[in-house]
């Protein structure tokens, strides 16, 4: 979110005490999703220990919502009877999202939901809904962007991922949120669900109406972040933007082991194949014949068909690798991901004509044909990574096993190609890879090439009907329009590119039965069918994928039946998707469920955005038939989201391919959006008032921040980081610059013992940001804190703070009160009479938020220390500083053997 993180957004959130009280909630987050053994064949299986009563979700169709409908939590689907029955009962919502293959949803559900204790306090204190994210993304979009608003306030490092918990208010406005929580308190996870929920449930019923105030401000930052903003200038569709998409990738691109996800700053992170990436590089290639741009796909698709994350027995790829070297993968199989790794291993045999890549891809059609197709002729959804509660015991192997079926002989050649006898990383068992390629292993052996490539094919055959004996893992087989049309879509394409009929007929079979069995009365269709019953009304990514799938189908086959429903189901989506004030499409209908948010983005995941696929759809229908409505719908929808195309090009791959078509013909070479004027955020501005107490600190404790002029903030746009799903990621990192400059100001050279002094306290916000004021406003905001921290009897009283700015917040109804530029804190230092060190030693303690347009940062603390020597009995002092001082300070003549105190503090 798939971090994958996501989506732009306008926002001025600050992090509030009210929230800190629940960072018990965030503190947990351990993004991963790896999936789990639960269920065989589709069918929902319950442990035997856990088995008790049927409950609601025994009537669903979702495999992953069926493995918990036998807990002895209260569930309801997502509806409006769990809402109503909120708001009637006066109780909080607790939402839980996740999907059939990820390895900490089942974790939850066996070690939290299948505890009677848990689900009954759960039961007593909440509305318990339970939803499947490959049904419902718009409710799994909303609430995970929810959390990631959430953690941006709390200043959690968590990131996302699934499963998500969420506490919601009865009107589903979001608290606050986690992802997998554990049923008991723990030093490595942190408090445990009951003790979360415990405190939110306290919240609500003593600071209801602050989590109702804060819950509204998130679902408002929600609805903003999932539309794109109005840039302050036009931004042109013009070539720059696909070099600066190309310029990222190639940043992103890892020169030893392949792929275009790499992050030189973090190596070790998971590796994922991002195809829509690949497929852009491909486009600019062929347009532009660069061959260093071939290489770096041939470079990226060899080495992950080489690595563990391709299936060397049976065809296909896993979600993604753990390392870079593409070796251990998680072992889940998703549909999207074979739709997508087909698509482009297709293209590029195509291009290249490697029989390599055409046998990656024969054994990605063969896989699904075989293992992934119902009965009916579409396809299913994933295949789960456990069997027996062990991470990828179906694909791994011990040597002996090998041994076993292979003999002595065959097994040392084949643990030499296949890499078995190479460390072994994994904890399991051994993943089959290739060190090298499969000729460069024959020919060190000094084999004959064909023989040696007959007998491994027959190995492989030989090991794979040995796997087949294993206890296979769960397969999810629902039907799902969108993923079914990415699908449809590759296998059209492998059917022309490579000659495979049989591709071509699955294909077809596939996308009559969608356009059959996946639509309601009306011939709207329908998001996802199991065991004869279609539900839920389709979402924008299942129209543009299936009008694309029949795009390609019409190319393939040039049967007319193909181009005339696309012309249909396109006319239809933009009738339900398009709107005219946004000027792009909605992820949901006109006419669809009423939520939090409705979202636009042209942000891709592992598949590209539906927004950017409607494009090209779009495009490629007006040149089969002039359509000048169609172009302008694209042009709209491209103009649209070019801001974000500039600001995100390595996230928008999609669009730039979109963008690239666009550009194909030369009256398009210099479009330039109309923009509309800014959306705002207004700053009202008011003088200070009287001497603002400020810090500064101790000559050698000074923290420089660079500029420090004011920002003007009229008509600015506020976006907060999204933290991506790697932990850690999207806040500030330590080692980057504050944006507060502290500075320590006394009012004397020395301090009197047994007495008073003042101490000025300048703050230097950084250009372009902000800081809260103290008092803060609301008074959920974290305030600006000055502190004294001694090891002696010195003590800091009487702070005085300044005066502020009023920023106005779109979504709130108070205005912030913030302070920005430079200001002054004053306070009196009172030094106990028993101290008689020569100096005094002082540790000043800032707590402060930073923002500005683009960010919020975590709350943070500056500290400044140093020494300030005592003065000796009857020493005169000498005032210093005095710019620092109101002048009525600075002028007086009293003794100055004693403190003196600044008029009007």
């Amino acid at each position: 979110m798939s971090l994958m993180l996501r989506t732009r957004f306008a926002n001025v959130l600050r992090w509030s005490a009210v929230w800190l009280y629940c960072t018990v909630v965030s503190t947990t987050l351990q993004a991963d999703e790896r999936p789990e053994q639960a269920a065989v064949a589709g069918k929902a299986t319950v442990p035997a220990e856990h088995a008790g009563p049927a409950n609601r979700l025994s009537k669903e169709s979702s495999p992953y919502l069926l493995l918990h409908a036998h807990n002895p939590v209260d569930w309801y689907s997502w509806g409006p009877e769990a809402f109503e029955k909120a708001k009637k009962e006066g109780k909080p919502i607790f939402l839980s999202v996740g999907y059939s293959s990820c390895y900490w949803c089942h974790v939850m559900e066996r070690k939290v939901f299948s505890d009677r204790t848990i689900a009954a306090w759960m039961n007593e204190h909440f509305v318990n809904i339970k939803v499947d994210r490959e049904e419902r993304p718009d409710v799994d979009d909303i609430y995970m962007t929810s959390l990631l608003v959430y953690q941006q306030m709390v200043g959690s490092p968590g990131g996302g991922g699934w499963p998500l918990s969420m506490f919601l208010t009865p009107e589903g406005n979001p608290i606050a949120g986690a992802t997998y929580l554990p049923p008991h308190d723990s030093p490595d996870r942190g408090p445990g669900f009951l003790t979360v929920a415990r405190r939110i449930d306290d919240l609500w019923h003593q600071r209801k109406s602050d989590l109702e105030r804060m819950a509204s401000l998130i679902a408002n930052q929600v609805q903003r972040m999932g539309q794109p903003g109005v840039p302050l200038k036009p931004v042109n569709l013009a070539a720059e933007l696909l070099n600066g998409a190309i310029d990222r990738i190639r940043e992103m691109y890892d020169p030893v082991w392949g792929g275009v996800d790499f992050d030189v700053k973090r190596p070790a992170n998971p590796r994922f194949p991002n195809v829509p990436r690949l497929e852009l590089v491909l486009d600019l290639h062929e347009s532009t014949d660069d061959g260093e741009l071939l290489k770096i796909v041939e470079h990226s698709l060899t080495r992950m068909a080489q690595g563990g994350i391709h299936d060397h027995l049976g065809g296909g790829f896993h979600r993604y690798s753990t390392d870079r070297r593409w070796h251990v993968p998680h072992f889940e199989k998703m549909l999207y991901d074979q739709a997508m790794m087909l698509s482009i291993y297709t293209r590029t045999a195509s291009i290249t004509n490697s029989e390599v890549y055409r046998n990656v891809a024969v054994g990605i059609a063969d896989f699904i044909h075989h293992e992934m197709t119902t009965p009916e002729g579409a396809f299913c959804s994933a295949l789960d990574a456990e069997t027996n509660a062990i991470e990828g015991e179906y694909y791994v192997w011990t040597a002996e096993e090998i041994t076993s079926v292979l003999g002595e002989a065959g097994a040392d050649v084949f643990s030499e190609v296949y890499g078995v006898k190479e460390p072994n990383p994994f904890e399991h068992g051994i993943v089959l890879h290739l060190p090298k390629s499969v000729d460069d292993a024959i020919n060190e052996r000094q084999l004959e090439t064909t023989q040696t490539r007959g007998r491994l094919a027959s190995m492989r055959s030989r090991l794979l009907k040995a796997r087949w004996e294993r206890e296979r893992p769960l397969l999810d087989d629902k039907v799902l329009t969108a993923w079914n049309a990415l699908m449809i879509k590759s296998l059209a394409v492998s059917g022309r590119e490579l000659n495979r009929p049989q591709d071509t007929a699955a294909a077809g079979k596939a996308a009559d039965f969608l356009l059959t069995h996946l639509r309601d009365a009306d011939g709207h269709l329908l998001r996802t069918w199991r065991n004869g019953v279609a539900r839920y009304p389709a979402y924008l990514d299942d129209y543009a994928f299936l009008v694309s799938a029949l795009l390609e189908l019409h190319r393939t086959t040039q049967s007319e039946r193909w181009l005339t429903e696309a012309r249909q189901l396109a006319q239809l989506q933009n009738e339900l998707f398009y709107d005219d004030k946004l000027r792009a499409f909605y992820f949901t209908a006109k006419n669809h469920e009423k939520l939090i948010a409705r979202t636009s983005s042209a942000y891709d995941s592992v598949f590209p955005s539906a927004n950017s696929v409607t494009i090209r759809n779009l495009l490629e229908l007006d040149a089969l038939r002039e359509s000048p409505e169609l172009v302008r719908l694209a042009r709209d929808t491209l103009n649209q989201f070019a801001p974000t195309l500039q600001k995100a090009p390595g996230s928008c791959s999609g669009l730039a391919r979109a963008l690239h078509l666009w550009l194909s013909k030369p009256d398009r070479l210099a479009t330039v959006r109309s923009t509309d004027a800014p959306i705002a955020v207004t700053v009202q501005r008011q003088k200070h008032s009287k001497p603002s107490w400020q810090l500064t600190s101790l000559p050698e404790a000074t923290v420089d921040t660079s500029d420090t002029q004011r920002a003007p903030k009229e008509h600015a746009t506020f976006r907060p980081v999204i933290p991506a799903s790697t932990p850690g990621a999207g806040l500030a990192p330590p080692n980057k610059p504050k944006p507060l400059k502290v500075k320590i100001y006394p009012l004397f050279n020395k301090i009197p013992r047994k007495g008073k002094t003042y101490v000025a306290i300048e703050l230097q916000v950084k250009f372009g940001w902000h800081i809260n004021a103290n008092p803060s406003s609301p008074d959920f905001l974290i305030p600006t804190e000055l502190l004294l921290k001694s090891k002696q009897k010195i003590k800091l009283t009487r702070v005085k703070y300044p005066g502020h700015h009023e920023l106005k917040v779109e979504g709130s109804d108070e205005p912030y009160h913030v302070y920005d530029g430079k200001v002054l804190l004053y306070g009196l230092l009172e030094i106990d009479e028993n101290e008689t060190p020569q100096d005094a030693e002082l540790e000043f303690h800032v707590k402060f938020q930073g923002c500005n347009e683009n960010e919020c940062l975590p709350p943070d603390l500056i500290v400044m220390k140093g020494k300030l020597p005592f003065a000796a009995t009857g020493e005169t002092l000498k005032k210093m500083n005095l710019e620092k001082w109101p002048k009525p300070a600075a002028k007086d003549k009293s003794n100055a053997k004693a403190a003196e105190k600044p008029r009007g503090t």
